[in-house]
Parts: C-alpha cells; sequence; structure tokens
C-alpha cells in the first residue's frame, strides 16, 4: 500500500484562512500583541451584548449566548497565558548573567 504524505498544511486551508492566520510581514510583537488583546475585548462585548439579549428575551435559543461566552473565555485565557509566557520570557532574560 503506497502512502503519500500530507504536505503543509497551509496548502490546504484556504488562502483566505492563511492569510488571516499570519501576522502581517512587518509586524512587531507589540502590534500582534494588541490585536489580540483587542480581539479578546471584542469578544467579551460580544458576549455581553448576547447574554443581554438573552436576558431581555430578544433572542430565544440559550445555545448562541453560550458559545459567545465560551468563546469570550478561551480568548480571555489565550490572552492571560500570552501574558504568562511574556513575563516568564522577560524574568528568564533578567536572571541571565552578561
Amino acid at each position: 500500500m503506497q502512502v503519500q504524505s500530507v504536505g503543509d498544511i497551509a496548502s490546504i486551508l484556504k488562502p483566505a484562512q492563511t492569510a488571516a492566520a499570519k501576522p502581517a510581514e512587518g509586524a512587531s510583537f507589540t502590534d500582534i500583541l494588541t490585536s489580540a488583546l483587542q480581539e479578546a475585548q471584542t469578544e467579551g462585548e460580544k458576549s455581553d451584548e448576547q447574554t443581554l439579549s438573552l436576558l431581555s428575551g430578544d433572542i430565544t435559543d440559550l445555545h448562541t449566548a453560550t458559545i459567545q461566552a465560551k468563546k469570550a473565555e478561551l480568548t480571555l485565557n489565550l490572552a492571560i497565558q500570552i501574558r504568562n509566557k511574556v513575563i516568564d520570557a522577560y524574568n528568564e532574560v533578567m536572571r541571565m548573567q552578561v
């Protein structure tokens, strides 16, 4: 039986998805971190809107509000983990002897 290689996963994805997933070539770490934090804030605001709509009776499907709340939670947890890794890296650099 002949097994063929899968190849690069990016070639399998749609070009629009790969362009959105990759940061701009000249983007700095600060820009990437800022955009990640803005995305976390946007997801939180969307979650708040969905929750208020659910409580006011504008939407009746509980699963939409629950999914949006989970997306906001995961985005916030990702931002927190990125912050923790940055702080750990900074502390590691500060412990280096010159």
